[in-house]
């Protein structure tokens, strides 16, 4: 059995932007491909990729999964099925390992690790992109945000019944986390000293949203109902209600900067927000200080300005907040 499988998914990404991870894997120095397999998981037909090239030209893939497009939940939790080495690893296509040495780096890791880690993550370098040219800008810390620059003991994931949510389209990836985060022993959480990994910004890239997207709202509404109800049902400590407000108000501005949202109206998601989440804590709003729920205001409303979503007539937040009933 492999120590590492490598699960990488594809969907419609043009062969140049997934090239460098391909090209760079071939690079890796000091490991024997014995330990790491590199399952390709394809969302879909598209005629970006030649797959028999891909296999012989890189025989380190060991698996290519063809499945019917399903999105990078449906994608993710496939090839972890399909997986059967100790642990596992994410990646997103058009992304890279930051050197020759960073696999090795890894299996060096789980090798030290040994039975004492269900996770090891290290920090991860983020290439940005503007007019003016690309930088790096290095991500520190363990977060509930990437899944990228983290190994899984795939044990760990399959006791825990730990997948990511098919229903999820964007912040899947922080979803699947923070079921994580709910259930490690954080005395089993071990860090890479190097950083492996290099997150590349890709500006057709789904998690590059610039406001205004119904699909990526809609994600982010059942992301935080659902991952309040997966801390409920695991009898998890959970702040409710920070994330109760934290919903209302970004809807807030969200419903406010568009007529329409996933096929809902405005008064539409009202109704879903009164049912998912005033329902659920009625007190959200009305239980946090004015002194809090004042400041609340006021960065919502900057949020809202920042994101160029005022429009003229557009009531502040507490005139919209009370005007559903959630303060009084």
């Amino acid at each position: 059995m492999a120590l590492l499988d490598i699960i990488i998914t594809h969907y419609n990404e043009p062969w140049s932007d997934g090239r460098k991870m391909f090209e760079m894997l071939k690079l890796q120095r000091g490991v024997d491909w014995k330990d790491v397999r590199v399952i390709l998981v394809q969302d879909g037909d598209d005629e970006h990729l030649d797959l028999e090239r891909i296999m012989k030209v890189y025989p380190f893939v060991g698996t290519i999964l063809h499945l019917p497009q399903g999105g990078v939940s449906i994608a993710r939790n496939e090839g972890l099925e399909c997986a059967d080495a100790e642990w596992v690893m994410f990646c997103d296509f058009d992304d890279t390992f930051y050197s020759v040495d960073s696999l090795y780096r890894v299996l060096q890791s789980i090798r030290e690790a040994g039975d004492r880690a269900d996770l090891i993550w290290s920090d991860i370098w983020i290439e940005m992109v503007s007019p003016e040219g690309k930088w790096l800008k290095r991500n520190k810390g363990w977060n509930t945000v990437f899944i990228h620059g983290k190994i899984y003991r795939r044990s760990f994931l399959m006791d825990h019944g730990i997948r990511y949510d098919p229903e999820l389209c964007y912040s899947e990836d922080a979803m699947f986390n923070a079921l994580v985060a709910m259930e490690i022993d954080q005395k089993r959480v071990g860090k890479m000293p190097e950083t492996v990994y290099m997150w590349c910004f890709r500006p057709g890239s789904a998690s590059n949203y610039k406001g205004g997207d119904a699909r990526r709202n809609l994600s982010l509404y059942k992301k935080r109902v659902k991952l309040s109800e997966e801390y409920e049902k695991r009898g998890r400590t959970y702040d409710a209600k920070a994330a109760a407000v934290r919903t209302l108000l970004d809807y807030y501005w969200e419903l406010n900067g568009q007529d329409e949202c996933a096929g809902h109206t405005k008064e539409e998601w009202v109704q879903l927000l009164q049912r998912d989440v005033m329902a659920r804590w009625p007190g959200a709003v009305m239980d946090i200080s004015m002194a809090d729920r004042a400041e609340l205001f006021r960065v919502t409303k900057e949020e809202a300005t920042a994101k160029q979503l005022i429009r003229d007539g557009m009531p502040g937040p507490e005139e919209w907040l009370d005007s559903i009933g959630a303060i009084k």
